[in-house]
């Protein structure tokens, strides 16, 4: 097991997995220092080879209860703007960029910019005590930065407008229902089903998972008439490396593959 130290964060590489767990009591709250060590924390998991997929948790009663309104009083909108380019852009592109799947497994409350941090990525695992809101409105009097895009996206214009209007928190089962996250498990079972499913991951091409995952953003927002070329060209370059060639021998010789990531 690896650790380093944070002073907003705990990070561990734990058997091809390392694990980001905020950890800035007693709620979480973001602010700069925060968004750098996690950006710090997401570039080390992503240069270390034998890490292969990455957790993302929350140490207390939650995942994060947003960001920390003391940090930003006394903001201008210019200070906001570059606190906001900081978290907002540069996380997105930083989670976007990274070559390995990421999840998050999140409990409790998941307010407003941890609803960023957690839609970020790849799967949510939540426990059943979970629940997500988005308080911009009702309590920042402005808009909720990126979650319009994403909600609208993943779940509608009206569903996405009642969440954020309203500002009021949904259940990780309502959450669910919704296809707002990928899987609700008992609260006490959180870390053992996310690791679980990393695991799982852990098994697969870690080429594999790298170029699916780039696939899957490409085609995010591409026009359906470039997705059969786009596809077709991933298919056949996958079929000709050295890990598709292993799969397929591993498959017929009835044998776990042995992934050499190119």
């Amino acid at each position: 097991m690896t650790n380093i130290d944070f002073k907003t964060l705990n990070y561990a590489v734990d058997s091809e997995i390392a694990t980001i767990t905020l950890n800035h009591p007693p709620l979480n709250l973001i602010n700069e220092d925060s968004t750098r060590e996690y950006h710090r924390a997401l570039t080390l998991a992503n240069e270390n080879t034998s890490v292969k997929v990455i957790i993302l948790m929350g140490e207390g009663k939650g995942l994060s209860a947003g960001l920390d309104l003391k940090f930003l009083d006394g903001f201008d909108s210019t200070a906001m703007e570059n606190f906001l380019r900081l978290f907002y852009i540069d996380t997105l592109k930083i989670v976007r960029g990274l070559s390995k799947p990421i999840i998050a497994a999140v409990h409790g409350y998941v307010r407003e910019g941890a609803c960023t941090l957690a839609f970020a990525c790849d799967m949510i695992v939540a426990a059943d005590d979970a629940d997500f809101g988005y308080p911009g409105v009702p309590n920042l009097a402005g808009p909720p930065g990126m979650h319009v895009w994403y909600l609208q996206r993943l779940i509608g214009r009206m569903r996405a407008a009642e969440l954020i209007f309203t500002g009021e928190p949904i259940s990780a089962q309502e959450a669910q229902q919704l296809g707002l996250i990928t899987k609700v498990v008992a609260s006490d079972e959180l870390k053992e089903r996310s690791r679980e499913l990393a695991n799982k991951l852990c098994q697969m091409s870690p080429l594999a998972l790298k170029n699916t995952r780039d696939l899957l953003y490409k085609m995010e927002d591409m026009p359906f008439s470039d997705v059969p070329e786009t596809a077709l060209k991933a298919l056949a370059a996958a079929f000709d490396s050295e890990d598709g060639k292993e799969a397929r021998e591993a498959f017929l010789q009835k044998r776990r593959p042995r992934w050499k990531g190119k």
